[in-house]
C-alpha cells in the first residue's frame, strides 16, 4: 500500500506525518444503544439481530471519528503502522471478507478497491492518507448497506459448519467474530485519538437488548 490513493478527479495526495498530538477537548459521545431493531426481510431472525448489532458497533466508530480532522485520522503513534484511517478501512474490509465467505456473493469492484486498502496483508505498510471522516464513514455504510445486509438476508441456517480458506466456522460464529473485531479496533481508535490529543467520553442508554423472536 502506498500513501497515494486513487480518487475520482485525481490521485489522493499523501499527508506529512504530524509532528505530535494536537490538543483538544473531549468529545461527548452518542449514547451506546442496546435496544436494536433488526432489519426487515431476513430469513433468520437471530441473524437479523446480529446484523443490527454490527451496524450499531459501526455507528459507535463513526461517532468516535466524525469530528476529527485529517491529521488526526492519519496520526500514528511512534513506529506503529496503524492509523485511524487504516483501522476504519480494515474493519470494513474484514466484514466484507467474512460475509463473502458466508454468502459467496460478489463484491462490486468499486467497493472492493476501497476496502482493499485496509486488507490484513497491508497492515505493516505505510497506512493510507488523505481521507476525510465523512469519506471513511461512507465507505463503511456502503459496505454494510449495499453488501453485508442484502448478502446475509436470505440465509436460514446459521449453525451449519462451513469450511473455506482454511477456516472452519458457522455463520453464528463468524458474526460473533465480526462483533469482536469492530469492538477490538474501536478501542484502538479511542487510544489513537487520545494520543493525538482529543479524548472521547462514552455514554450509554439503558442496557436492555431485545430478545430475538
Amino acid at each position: 500500500m502506498t500513501n497515494e490513493q486513487d480518487k475520482p478527479g485525481g490521485p489522493r495526495q499523501g499527508r506529512q506525518q504530524p509532528s505530535g498530538p494536537r490538543q483538544g477537548g473531549p468529545r461527548q459521545g452518542r449514547p451506546r444503544r442496546y435496544t436494536l431493531d433488526p432489519p426487515p426481510g431476513f430469513a433468520n431472525i437471530e441473524l437479523a439481530h446480529s446484523v443490527a448489532l454490527l451496524q450499531e458497533l459501526a455507528e459507535r466508530v463513526y461517532d468516535q471519528i466524525e469530528d476529527l480532522p485529517a491529521d488526526a485520522l492519519d496520526y500514528t503513534a511512534r513506529d506503529a503502522p496503524l492509523s485511524i484511517t487504516m483501522l476504519v478501512l480494515h474493519m470494513a474490509w474484514a466484514e466484507l471478507w467474512w460475509v463473502r465467505r458466508i454468502s459467496g456473493a460478489e463484491i462490486a469492484d468499486s467497493l472492493d478497491r476501497e476496502v482493499q486498502r485496509g486488507a490484513l496483508d497491508n497492515i505493516g505498510q505505510p497506512p493510507p492518507t488523505g481521507y476525510s471522516a465523512s469519506e471513511l464513514i461512507a465507505i463503511c455504510r456502503r459496505a454494510q448497506g449495499e453488501y453485508s445486509q442484502p448478502s446475509l438476508a436470505g440465509i436460514e441456517d446459521i449453525d451449519e459448519v462451513l469450511k473455506k480458506d482454511g477456516f472452519t466456522f458457522s455463520v453464528r460464529g463468524a458474526m460473533g467474530q465480526l462483533a469482536w473485531h469492530w469492538s477490538y479496533h474501536s478501542g484502538q481508535i479511542g487510544l489513537l485519538r487520545l494520543l493525538w490529543g482529543s479524548d472521547y467520553q462514552w455514554r450509554s442508554e439503558d442496557i436492555l437488548p431485545l430478545r430475538p423472536r
